[in-house]
């Protein structure tokens, strides 16, 4: 089991590398640069000049990123160049904890409800409710989490008046956009979770299990949902991460702090320490959860650990 941890930590370690390098190198070849878009810095030859010699953008690319990646392996990721009175990391340290709670209450709400509707549709095949389940899927999983906040936000904020049309506050402001975010996330769920409890139905020992008599909810709770729960896994554990990091529109529909709006802020204003910040902590975030991922796939599944000491 340690050798199949550490091959994934180093495959992470390489994929964090190349991307890191792709990021880097695309963020300074993209026209323009910080001094052309919004930075309050003169835009005289004399002046840029200046600005670039202070920022290290006057050496060559390759020095650039050897620079950035020794100062990146003891966690320091630069300056903004729009707010050069905090570091990258304080600063996503600072907005980590908004993204992190509506994303993550988000995740939560379409697991949650997307396995319960997912298991109940697989437990009535081909019947009403599984037709019902299907279709509210299929449509709650096309629509944009920008699209459904913004229906939210007019009918039950501007309309009805229950809910905070933006901002952040108490809970209730947290309703709309973990509803808005979450529900069409819900119907993807949904329909894996159907997938994978159908395939499992399937198999020899569930129909076994019938013939020696066991009950239905026996048969679901012991053969079916643990063994549709390995692919399950795989699949859900990432949402938690992608949605905390990932939820831009969400955060400029709605007003909130996170790390999505200032993400969208500095690509236009070319704040390359902070693209390329937030962006390797998402990476980072990602790929442990992948690690995480793997290593209870191993617990999980018996055959992983079989197929390891073979190998």
């Amino acid at each position: 089991m340690l050798a199949y941890i550490l091959r994934r930590f180093l495959g992470i370690a390489l994929t964090l590398l190349l991307l890191s390098i792709f990021t880097f190198v695309l963020s300074r070849t993209v026209p323009g640069g910080p001094w052309l878009q919004g930075v309050e810095i003169p835009q005289s030859p004399q002046q840029v000049a200046a600005f670039k010699a202070k920022y290290g953008l006057d050496k060559p690319l390759w020095q650039q990123y050897l620079v950035w990646l020794r100062n990146a392996l003891t966690l320091d990721l630069g300056v903004p160049f729009s707010m050069p009175e905090i570091t990258v990391s304080r600063l996503i340290g600072r907005l980590l904890p908004y993204s992190a709670l509506v994303g993550g209450l988000a995740a939560t709400l379409a697991i949650a409800l997307g396995v319960a509707l997912g298991i109940a549709s697989a437990a009535r095949a081909n019947t009403w409710l599984d037709n019902v389940i299907t279709l509210y899927a299929v449509f709650i999983g096309t629509i944009p989490s920008f699209v459904m906040g913004f229906v939210l936000a007019y009918f039950l904020a501007a309309k009805l008046g229950w809910f905070p049309t933006g901002g952040w506050g108490g809970p209730r402001h947290l309703v709309l956009p973990v509803i808005a975010y979450g529900l069409p996330v819900s119907g993807g769920v949904a329909r894996w979770t159907r997938q994978c409890m159908l395939e499992a139905m399937g198999s020899d020992y569930v129909r076994t299990a019938y013939a020696k008599g066991v009950r239905e909810l026996g048969v679901m709770t012991r053969h079916v949902l643990r063994n549709a729960l390995i692919p399950m896994i795989t699949n859900f554990l990432p949402l938690f991460p992608g949605m905390m990091t990932g939820s831009i529109f969400i955060e400029s529909v709605f007003g909130l702090p996170g790390l999505g709006k200032y993400f969208v802020m500095s690509s236009t204003n070319r704040d390359y320490p902070m693209v390329l910040g937030i962006t390797m902590f998402w990476a980072l975030l990602i790929a442990c959860t992948y690690l995480v991922t793997d290593i209870l796939y191993g617990i999980i599944d018996p055959r992983v650990r079989i197929a390891e000491k073979a190998a």
